[in-house]
């Protein structure tokens, strides 16, 4: 199988790198061989337009990929996720774009500037049916650009897209892995909860390991 990870930074993928002896190149890529598998790996930076860019530049360059599994640490809305948890998103959406009436929210689809069934939408909404592991807690998720920290835009987006975690990069993942014909899976590891910004709270070298030691679990033993 030859498979894609992606992350935003190089940190969230540490102990793979450290395990495999790993060191990027001149555009933020590597590739290792296991047993059964090839292996590469592209860190895009941080958000939805690194992402976007470097994704798109990298898959552009004749690449074929049986996979594409965007990894990284994520927030979430609710504490039946506890904090280290690994989990896998079946669902994105873009959760600011569009505009404001007032208090009100109105999405891209809403506006009517993009059609609610339009490839690679469904229902407004980015989908997964191929899971890439049945054991993980399959979520709800929202990429945005500004993660939230506010009570009241919190219960907003609680309530309009009913999500369970959000991360900075995911929909845009999903969007150019759709746009190639690539299979995709976003695979997260919880370091806080979605709440006013309290760094004391989080524990991202616990949601690191975890994230880790799936991700290496399970390249090992396809």
């Amino acid at each position: 199988m030859k498979l894609l990870l992606v992350a935003a930074t190089k940190e969230e993928p540490s102990p793979l790198f450290e395990k495999y002896s790993l060191s990027l190149d001149e555009n933020n890529h590597c590739s290792f061989q296991t047993k059964t598998n090839q292996i590469e790996i592209l860190i895009t930076g941080v958000g939805m337009v690194a992402t976007t860019f470097h994704l798109t530049k990298f898959l552009s360059g004749n690449h074929s990929f049986n996979s594409a599994i965007n990894i990284g640490i994520a927030g979430s809305f609710t504490e039946e996720i506890k904090i280290g948890e690994v989990v896998s998103v079946t669902e994105e959406c873009f959760a600011d774009l569009g505009a404001e009436d007032g208090e009100e929210f109105i999405s891209i689809t809403e506006l009517g500037f993009q059609k609610e069934n339009e490839f690679p939408f469904v229902k407004g909404k980015l989908l997964n049916s191929s899971q890439v592991e049945s054991k993980l807690r399959k979520v709800k998720g929202v990429t945005v650009n500004t993660s939230h920290g506010n009570e009241s835009s919190i219960k907003k987006v609680k309530e309009k897209f009913n999500a369970e975690v959000e991360s900075m990069e995911g929909a845009a993942f999903v969007y150019c892995c759709s746009q190639f014909k690539i299979e995709w899976n976003e695979v997260r590891s919880i370091s806080n909860f979605i709440e006013r910004r309290d760094r004391s709270k989080w524990n991202i070298p616990l949601a690191v390991k975890n994230l880790n030691e799936w991700l290496i679990n399970f390249i090992e033993s396809e």
